[in-house]
């Protein structure tokens, strides 16, 4: 049964003053295809996109910033309503204040990821949060998990994507890997950008896989426009279930 459209699209992303804002034209692009697909799975017209343009995103951004900080980092998140409203708010980025990597914990059990507030990115979240409800007690606040769908595939974690170190056939060299689209994951904007960049590459990914990275202590990273690409402490959860 779908959710009511009390949700929105939501992107979210960063902007400095220097740079301005990280990948917009990529996060707006999402946003419209967001809407369409939300539209004919709804059958009903809905999330207009007709303000959802790169000149309308700097003037609302201007609107929330007068005399900011040069080297202030700020986080954007630019959500469309089902009515077509367009609102973008616009805080301060914390500094990170700790040089520990956050943990990203293998879930306890898989995820039926073929839906499409997994491949739109909006603020009906319910697969991340029941996720996130999953992970141990014992965990550190913070700690990130890392999703899998129902054949044993790899997918994502509840705020960004991943890439996991493994032998590249190619070169016998470790390489970073990110799960394809078509296993149940957020196209994430950060990630097109890394493989447009030949940063990280893209393949399947199993859970034994990410168990024998784990094992072996190869790099696991996660990735998303706010915090770029970033390492991550994988561990694995010993009584996981895979159907």
């Amino acid at each position: 049964m779908l959710p009511d459209l009390s949700f929105s699209i939501l992107e979210t992303t960063v902007y400095t003053p220097s740079q301005g804002v990280y990948l917009l034209d990529q996060h707006l692009t999402r946003m419209r295809e967001s809407a369409r697909q939300l539209s004919v799975l709804y059958n009903v017209p809905c999330f207009s996109c007709a303000n959802v343009e790169s000149e309308h995103v700097h003037s609302l951004i201007s609107a929330q910033i007068d005399h900011c900080d040069s080297n202030q980092k700020y986080r954007v998140r630019m959500l469309l309503s089902h009515t077509g409203q367009l609102s973008v708010q616009v805080t301060p980025e914390p500094s990170t204040t700790s040089n520990e990597p956050p943990v990203l914990v293998l879930d306890c059990q898989p995820t039926n990821t073929d839906s499409v507030f997994v491949r739109c990115k909006t603020t009906h979240r319910l697969v991340y949060t029941d996720a996130v409800q999953r992970i141990p007690a014992h965990y550190v606040q913070g700690t990130q998990v890392l999703l899998y769908n129902e054949q044993g595939m790899i997918t994502e974690g509840n705020i960004g994507n991943v890439a996991v170190s493994m032998p590249d056939s190619q070169t016998g060299q470790l390489a970073l890997f990110t799960p394809p689209v078509a296993a149940g994951l957020l196209p994430g904007t950060m990630r097109q950008h890394l493989l447009d960049t030949c940063q990280i590459k893209e393949a399947p990914i199993t859970v034994d896989q990410f168990k024998l990275a784990v094992h072996n202590h190869w790099p696991v990273m996660c990735m998303n426009s706010v915090r770029g690409l970033y390492a991550v402490t994988p561990v694995v959860c010993e009584d996981i279930v895979i159907n």
